[in-house]
């Protein structure tokens, strides 16, 4: 009873407004031109705003590192079984591979996770949550960023690839908010009201948008999918839980953490597909299939 009632909220009440924009999508009210707009608007401005505001006024000289240390090595391990399953076993490009490997470590927390996280633990209770966003957003996607260019280019200047990293909204937000934090300021109260009232539509808008772009998708799952979100869906979240109950004591993992490692493959990777020129036909497939799918595992995680 009690997956049910997080099954009906927060969880889908949340997943709606991306069933929404497929529906959209698929009827022809919502172009993909549309969608690309609103999802720029999203993650440019407003998604930084409020992970600025989630950062700044989080607690965290109170978290335990070991969590996040975990986190990132079980990450590592899927990410390079992942890459050398797509690579040598079904003979796709060191692109295309390192992109599949991705969806299975990338969860869509900033999006989808994290707001459900804050219905269901409250804002100042969620910095768990907020940890892995910043781990993913900096190691994670910077990691990929900079081995897709490397692979693109033969060579690259890391210097190059840190300004353009550097130039992101997102983890311009996450370094302002962490000064912030760190230094003990206070954010402002009229801060705090803008962050609120516009950071709130950040999930919303993004969600919507890419519920719009992957109605454009064509559904053909083949091994390649199935196989990605198998390692989205089960493996990461069972290597998750392994090494935090080795870690920390089964008593002590944190539910937010399983919560991100249960989360569906993050919409970076498509991002990063058509950003390279990579196929996006299985990658776009295992973003869709995971939706779906994950409202179970979150159900059993939340």
């Amino acid at each position: 009873m009690e997956i049910l009632q997080v099954l009906m909220d927060p969880i889908l009440p949340v997943f709606a407004i991306m069933a929404f924009g497929f529906g959209m999508g698929r009827a022809g009210k919502s172009s993909v031109d549309d969608a690309r707009l609103l999802n720029r608007f999203a993650m440019s401005v407003l998604l930084p705003i409020y992970i600025f505001g989630l950062i700044a006024n989080s607690s965290i000289q109170s978290f335990s590192l070991a969590p996040i240390l975990v986190y990132l090595l079980v990450q590592i391990i899927i990410f390079s079984c992942g890459f050398w399953v797509a690579h040598r076993l079904f003979g796709r490009t060191r692109k295309e591979s390192l992109l599949l490997g991705f969806c299975g470590i990338f969860g869509n927390n900033a999006l989808y996770v994290l707001p459900m996280s804050v219905l269901l633990y409250g804002e100042t209770n969620v910095l768990p949550i907020s940890s892995i966003v910043t781990l993913d957003a900096i190691v994670a996607f910077g990691g990929a960023m900079l081995a897709l260019q490397i692979i693109s280019l033969g060579k690259v200047s890391p210097g190059t690839v840190a300004l353009g990293i550097a130039r992101v909204p997102m983890l311009q937000a996450i370094v302002v908010g962490l000064v912030f934090n760190l230094a003990g300021f206070t954010v402002p109260a009229p801060v705090n009201t803008f962050v609120g009232f516009s950071g709130a539509g950040a999930a919303p808008v993004a969600l919507y948008a890419l519920g719009v772009v992957l109605s454009q998708t064509r559904f053909r799952p083949d091994k390649v999918v199935m196989t990605f979100t198998l390692l989205k869906l089960i493996m990461f979240p069972a290597a998750m839980w392994l090494g935090l109950t080795l870690s920390v004591g089964a008593d002590n993992v944190s539910n937010q953490f399983m919560l991100a490692a249960a989360a569906p493959a993050g919409a970076m990777s498509f991002s990063l597909a058509m950003l390279y020129d990579v196929s996006t036909d299985d990658i776009a497939q295992v973003i869709i299939i995971t939706c779906v799918l994950s409202l179970i595992t979150l159900a059993a995680f939340a």
